[in-house]
C-alpha cells in the first residue's frame, strides 16, 4: 500500500527552487521552473485521488507496444 504523503509546495518551498537557478537566469527560466512545480503538483493531486498508473502498469502496456 502507498502512503500518501504529498503536500503542496509552500512559498519557501517555491523560493528554494527559484534560489538553485544560476545567477544569469531569466524571468523565462523562472517563469519555466514555476510551471514545472505546477505541473508536478497536479501530477500529486492525481495521483493522490487514484487517477495515476502504476509503473508495473507502465511497463506493461510499453511491452504490448513493442510486440
Amino acid at each position: 500500500m502507498i502512503e500518501k504523503t504529498f503536500k503542496p509546495y509552500t512559498k519557501s518551498d517555491i523560493i528554494a527552487s527559484l534560489q538553485k537557478l544560476p545567477e544569469n537566469a531569466t524571468v523565462d527560466d523562472a517563469m519555466e521552473r514555476l510551471a514545472f512545480l505546477a505541473r508536478l503538483e497536479i501530477a500529486h493531486a492525481q495521483f493522490e485521488a487514484g487517477l495515476g498508473i502504476s509503473h508495473d502498469e507502465i511497463v506493461r502496456e510499453m511491452a504490448e507496444w513493442q510486440d
